[in-house]
């Protein structure tokens, strides 16, 4: 919350703006010098609409130094991790100061579209915007698309939004369920592949049919047990093994990238944006992962998602969609 206070100087009196805010069971403050005149009612409703965000940016940045503090990792630095965690704490700050819910519904819908097309974009055979948009926005089937590829589209709207729920109780058959529901209609839904595979563009052999279902189960307990790995980190070296073990015949991808978005909503991050000009540096990476290189592997993938959401990771006054506030604001 966001109060008046004043503090006596030398018999002086001085006003202070200051946010509290609890971080590790502890309460904490943040202040913005406001003058020597206390200010009157109408005065402080209008400094409260102009500096709240940016005492919610102080807040979510101290926050975000002493979080980042907390990991031990070998892959991503500290700035990279006061990254993550600025946008973390700016999503949490976000949620709470959104008071329009048909603005926050459209947020969420543009969200959705942008996890949506993403996870296609990096597919052998990505959709068109327009023609996702057609399928989510406009319940329309564009001409020349498949019934069982709106499906798959309709189906990974649906379970994006659930990916976060599904995370917390991943298992084999979490695993299978989702599959299932995403290859809807094609004959191969749920099923564990019964054929030798291999990975285009890289010389990892997956493991024959025989050894999937103790590979996967040794992936969801590595995933379960704790880990002094950001979560990010975590996401993406699941991501990456997931896609080495190539449980399925077909899909591999699009479940693998649902997983990777539910792991890190879970973990109070936004889903990645992939844009078709990311698919370079995420097979780049993914390829790195198979060389063993954990490093690089990471680093594409922070880098891509840097990109995506630069705003927040840096911490920008934009990142926190002020315009209800600014309408309050107007009205004095």
């Amino acid at each position: 919350m966001v109060y008046l206070t004043p503090k006596t100087t030398r018999g002086q009196q001085y006003w202070y703006l200051v946010k509290s805010f609890k971080f590790n069971g502890r309460v904490e403050k943040v202040q913005h010098y406001l003058g020597s005149e206390e200010p009157s009612e109408q005065e402080l409703e209008r400094l409260k609409a102009i500096h709240e965000p940016e005492l919610e940016l102080a807040a979510v940045e101290r926050m975000a130094k002493a979080s980042a503090g907390m990991f031990r990792t070998p892959y991503l630095d500290l700035k990279a991790l006061k990254g993550l965690e600025r946008l973390k704490f700016l999503r949490r700050a976000l949620n709470r100061l959104q008071q329009d819910h048909k603005a926050r519904e459209r947020d969420v819908q543009r969200a959705e579209l942008a996890a949506v097309h993403g996870n296609l974009m990096l597919t052998s055979e990505p959709l068109a915007r327009e023609q996702t948009e057609a399928i989510l926005l406009h319940d329309r089937a564009p001409a020349g698309i498949p019934l069982s590829r709106v499906l798959e589209v309709l189906a990974l709207r649906r379970l994006h939004h659930e990916m976060g729920e599904r995370v917390a109780r991943l298992d084999r058959r979490a695993i299978l369920k989702l599959h299932l529901e995403v290859r809807e209609g094609q004959g191969d839904g749920g099923r564990l592949r019964q054929n030798n595979a291999s990975l285009p563009g890289s010389a990892f052999v997956p493991p024959p049919p025989v050894l999937i279902e103790d590979e996967l189960d040794a992936l969801l307990e590595w995933w379960h047990d704790p880990s002094p790995l950001h979560p990010f980190e975590q996401a993406a070296l699941f991501h990456h093994r997931f896609l080495q073990l190539r449980p399925f015949t077909a899909g591999n991808g699009l479940v693998a990238r649902l997983l990777l978005d539910g792991m890190l909503v879970r973990a109070g991050l936004p889903a990645p944006m992939w844009q078709r000009e990311d698919r370079s540096r995420y097979l780049s990476a993914l390829v790195a992962g198979d060389r063993g290189d954990r490093g690089r592997l990471i680093s594409g993938f922070w880098k891509a998602y840097r990109q995506h959401h630069r705003s927040g990771v840096r911490g920008e006054l934009a990142a926190l969609k002020t315009e209800p506030r600014q309408a309050h604001l107007e009205a004095f």
